[in-house]
């Protein structure tokens, strides 16, 4: 029965991808020599769906991975060759405006703290405003985001959005100005649910609530045997398809190949950047550039690094029972699987077109080495970078050190004592009436009191 319910999928993909395909080429010739070539660009997207939905069928994942490249120190670096002419901005030239209005869309499990606390300390320097939660730390996720979750506005505009929320085009706009930039980042599927799973606990969950009588380490397997059944007794709704979800993907659309199609479409029109946490250094260059920023400002110390235990190992392609579980697993997230490896082929194609790309990388990764270390060990110490033909000359001070080790929880309360020490005659809520000058009064009384205890 599964595998007349697979080929029923794939005929019905293969049906949708070629109409649409045909309707663009024939629209294209139509309309002239212009929109006939972005219905060829189009073709090679639909291709590639077709591609990955083919590999849902037959589980065999469909790949993009750059090609190994040695620099001149040995030092290895991932990048592609391309025949497409490069762009000319020479990568140490600041020919562009620095953004300072972002929105960051937190994917659970894909190096998203070690992203937060960077743009924390990115807006805290700046004295940008942030979209702050009024709770501990998300924007009431698992759900959308609603006025009662945030701070009201003390300044003209919020300038940054970088905590745990649901991704929803029409409130993101509302709440920010029409100039600001989107991001994300992804991880290879199978090792975000891996380390999911080990992150909330879910092998020994399963025995406390007696889910399974199986030894914990069994549970992972137990699990992904039969995906649906446990996720809903574990009370897990989110688990198929999580970054997908994240990103703002109805799970009850999955079996839709045209929503499907269209979330990505959307995703890709939307964001910026969607970067790769495989590739994360990669990714922190291309957004360096794209957003105009110092090479101080993508510094970083990693955050949130666990140890897998409980039988729920890294991934490992030589063991066959892993490899059976990742075949289950990309049966249950397809979508995430079909997300990861279209933006990890576009996040590569962006990068052939940059110049000396994998030189700066090469920079960027030994000097973060030597900051991160520095910050780690002895902090007190100022660090003085000289100017090359990468950067200008810097120091790293202590003050700097210190917000690199921050936590995002630890963070996020250093933020709320700053707004909450502004002075409240500066609101300029969206409702701009005396219920948010109210409502504000009475947050900072609580959040007085709850220092004190």
């Amino acid at each position: 029965m599964k595998s007349i319910k697979n080929s029923r999928v794939l005929f019905v993909v293969s049906l949708v991808l070629n109409c649409m395909f045909m309707l663009v080429v024939l629209y294209g010739r139509r309309m002239g020599p212009v929109v006939y070539k972005q219905s060829h660009q189009l073709e090679k997207d639909v291709v590639f769906l077709q591609r990955n939905a083919l590999s849902l069928v037959v589980d065999k994942p469909f790949t993009s991975e750059p090609a190994a490249m040695e620099s001149s120190n040995n030092t290895r670096v991932n990048i592609i060759t391309s025949s497409s002419k490069p762009t000319t901005r020479a990568a140490s030239t600041n020919s562009c405006d620095e953004v300072n209005h972002f929105a960051f869309v937190k994917v659970h499990k894909a190096g998203s703290d070690t992203l937060a606390v960077m743009f924390q300390r990115f807006g805290d320097e700046r004295n940008l405003s942030f979209i702050l939660p009024v709770h501990v730390w998300d924007l009431h996720w698992p759900n959308n985001l609603r006025e009662q979750d945030y701070l009201p506005l003390k300044t003209d505009e919020f300038n940054i959005l970088t905590y745990h929320c649901l991704y929803n085009k029409t409130i993101f706009r509302k709440l920010l100005p029409e100039k600001t930039k989107y991001i994300t980042i992804l991880r290879e599927p199978y090792s975000q649910f891996k380390s999911t799973f080990n992150y909330f606990n879910i092998a020994h969950k399963m025995k406390e609530r007696n889910v399974s009588n199986l030894a914990v380490e069994n549970n992972f397997g137990l699990f992904l045997s039969d995906p649906d059944k446990y996720m809903k007794m574990m009370k897990l709704v989110y688990l198929p398809n999580f970054m997908a979800f994240d990103l703002g993907f109805r799970r009850d659309d999955r079996n839709d190949v045209q929503k499907v199609i269209n979330f990505l479409q959307e995703i890709e029109n939307d964001f910026t950047l969607v970067m790769i946490t495989e590739h994360f250094d990669e990714s922190l260059i291309m957004l360096k550039r794209l957003f105009c920023w110092p090479l101080e400002s993508i510094l970083y110390i990693s955050k949130n690094v666990r140890v897998y235990n409980h039988g729920v190992g890294k991934p490992n392609t030589t063991d066959p029972v892993d490899q059976k579980n990742m075949a289950l697993h990309r049966s249950w997230s397809q979508i995430d699987y079909v997300m990861y490896d279209h933006f990890n082929r576009t996040f590569w194609k962006k990068v052939a077109l940059e110049k000396r790309f994998a030189e700066e990388v090469v920079f960027y990764k030994s000097l973060n080495d030597d900051i991160s270390a520095h910050c780690l060990k002895t902090p007190k110490l100022l660090f003085h970078v000289n100017a090359s033909e990468w950067i200008e000359a810097f120091n790293v001070p202590m003050e700097t050190c210190q917000r690199m080790k921050q936590h995002v929880s630890s963070y996020i309360k250093k933020l709320k004592d700053d707004y909450f020490a502004l002075p409240n005659a500066t609101i300029a809520s969206p409702q701009n009436n005396n219920k948010a000058s109210i409502l504000l009064d009475d947050m900072e009384k609580k959040y007085q009191q709850k220092q004190k205890l």
